[in-house]
């Protein structure tokens, strides 16, 4: 079970096929409008109607804390009785769920069958809150927890608001070493690292044979800045760097303006294809794209500005696996200066390549499966 985004559903689309190459029958409970892509995996899909938001213009996720936190319970009040329907006279064995996609252990309790948390993000720590910028005490938070309580007592749930964001079995999808404290994290978790996998439903990309090749994408959410990507046009255009530009679906592409033969502009692409040729990365810094680069081994230039983003940049440039610039700071200059570090500094080129041979040790999907499998034998 999930939540309508291309960083939770992406990271577990491998699992979904090595457990049907096993033997298992798998439903994927998602919006229609990633059942492509489950089906291609091998999954069942069962859809759902989501009120998470979409990406359309006016309809972008908020940066407080309070605001998400409702949004998130609100999605998992009108999922559980949609999804509660959907599986009658065919409830599943374990539940596998996203930890944003709070309705999946409610109705795993309501079933009176086991549940098992997979993050594609950091999971929480003894001093999280501290280090994401949390604030209990905000305005709202008190009459949020009240609500979430609420909801769980409507089902005479025995969960509670902290076991929901901590579960007691998790699968975490990035390496431990980018986790952070993970000597501090709760409960029983399994590092298995980035899962991914050939994507061929997102088509190909061939780089050009004479230079290197900088991607540079904001995800697919927060992409409305058309003066960042003319600033790497700025930055880039004489640089001897092929440069692929994602603007998304919120910037027209000739919004970008006079553009030279080194760079390409796309509202879309093949990121993994694109990264698997790719010498630097400017990333939002979405942690679906952050794994996607480790796992390729491409230094980043995070520039992300949002709390989980500006953290994962910040994480990145800690490790020495790239370099953290703001978005409000990535100014032509900054970016240029940035991309010569980081695609020429020797310790960063090894570091990088020390992150990717620690993602496959992590064991990936093997792992995970190995797991699954040991919680249906018990």
């Amino acid at each position: 079970m999930n939540i309508p985004g291309h960083g939770h559903v992406n990271p577990g689309l491998g699992l979904v096929s090595a457990l049907v190459e096993r033997g298992h029958r798998v439903t994927y409970a998602v919006p229609k409008a990633f059942a492509p892509q489950v089906v291609e995996a091998g999954a069942e899909h069962v859809g759902y109607t989501s009120l998470l938001p979409t990406g359309e213009k006016g309809d972008e996720w908020t940066d407080d804390m309070v605001e998400a936190s409702n949004m998130f319970l609100d999605e998992a009040i009108q999922v559980v009785p949609q999804l509660d329907a959907a599986y009658e006279g065919d409830r599943p064995d374990l539940v596998v769920h996203d930890i944003g996609a709070q309705h999946a252990p409610v109705l795993a309790e309501k079933w009176g069958v086991p549940s098992l948390s997979m993050s594609p993000t950091h999971l929480p720590f003894e001093g999280f809150e501290d280090v994401f910028g949390i604030d209990e005490q905000a305005p709202g938070m008190a009459e949020f927890r009240a609500r979430f309580r609420a909801f769980l007592d409507s089902y005479g749930s025995a969960l509670t608001y902290e076991s929901m964001i901590t579960p007691s079995r998790s699968l975490a999808t990035i390496p431990r070493s980018f986790q952070y404290y993970a000597d501090r994290v709760q409960g029983d978790v399994t590092f298995v690292g980035p899962m991914l996998t050939e994507r061929a439903f997102q088509g190909d990309w061939q780089p050009p044979q004479d230079r290197p090749v900088l991607l540079v994408s904001l995800g697919s959410a927060y992409t409305n800045k058309p003066e960042f990507f003319r600033d790497c046009v700025r930055a880039f255009a004489d640089s001897g760097w092929h440069v692929v530009l994602v603007v998304g679906k919120h910037v027209e592409p000739e919004e970008i303006g006079p553009l030279p033969s080194t760079v390409e502009v796309h509202r879309w692409v093949p990121q993994l294809r694109i990264l698997t040729h790719a010498d630097a990365f400017i990333t939002h810094s979405g942690m679906g794209g952050t794994m996607e680069a480790m796992y390729c081994g491409v230094p980043q230039i995070g520039v992300g500005w949002v709390s989980e983003q500006f953290a994962n940049a910040a994480r990145v440039e800690e490790l020495g696996l790239g370099k953290h610039v703001p978005l409000p700071e990535a100014t032509p200059e900054a970016l240029r200066s940035a991309l010569e570090y980081v695609s020429s500094d020797v310790d960063v080129q090894r570091r990088v390549a020390a992150m990717r041979e620690e993602i496959l040790a992590s064991g990936g999907i093997r792992t995970a499966v190995d797991v699954l499998e040991s919680e249906l034998a018990s």
